[in-house]
């Protein structure tokens, strides 16, 4: 696993293949294919070991704890953040090899896939809960779903950004996206006071008599 991480950043991707990753281990070709199948099998495995080592399984308690929709948008985004800024670098090139790749594409596509389902999920929670915001479900999942991406926290994570710093940034484009920001102020309705009537002298003389 370690050479098919140095192998990743090699000038050209064509250079990254089993027979390299297998000279790099110093282990046969044979060996390569029976534990992975393939190179896409090997990078699969590669970006499974990231996502452990990232935390990327602390998605589940996003789900098991908790019942405060708003809440686990943030802490799903919060996870995601910290899980693109733990590999960074790895994770570009491997993204960056997917669009080249077809079979490493189909790869990255079924992990975005099932971003974008939990993120369903999580809007279906929010969309009941929230019973005084309407949103447009479909379109806030597609929002969302590009809030949490590699690229959009790879675009930001630049000037100085701090992981925290864009985990900032993107939590209140969502909060914008579920319709909360900027806060809305609800304003009563002016309340007319009809000025008192003076009653004149002798009225009030009527009213002792």
């Amino acid at each position: 696993m370690q050479a098919a991480r140095k192998l990743l950043f090699a000038e050209d991707f064509r250079e990254f293949t089993i027979d390299a990753v297998a000279k790099a281990a110093d282990v046969s070709r044979l060996t390569v294919y029976y534990q992975f199948h393939s190179k896409a099998g090997l990078l699969e495995s590669l970006y499974d070991s990231i996502a452990r080592s990232g935390h990327l399984q602390r998605i589940a308690d996003v789900f098991r704890y908790g019942n405060v929709a708003l809440q686990k948008v943030h802490q799903f985004m919060e996870i995601f953040v910290e899980f693109w800024a733990s590999e960074r670098d790895v994770i570009r090139r491997l993204h960056a090899l997917g669009v080249i790749d077809p079979e490493v594409g189909k790869g990255l596509r079924a992990r975005n896939e099932r971003r974008r389902k939990a993120l369903s999920v999580l809007v279906d929670q929010y969309s009941v809960s929230a019973l005084f915001i309407k949103i447009q479900e479909q379109l806030v999942i597609d929002k969302l779903h590009m809030l949490t991406s590699f690229e959009t926290f790879d675009a930001l994570a630049i000037n100085g950004r701090s992981a925290d710093d864009v985990y900032q940034i993107l939590k209140k484009m969502a909060d914008q996206t579920l319709g909360l920001w900027p806060p809305r102020v609800f304003k009563a309705e002016p309340v007319k006071i009809e000025p008192r009537r003076r009653r004149s002298r002798s009225s009030r003389r009527r009213s002792q008599s």
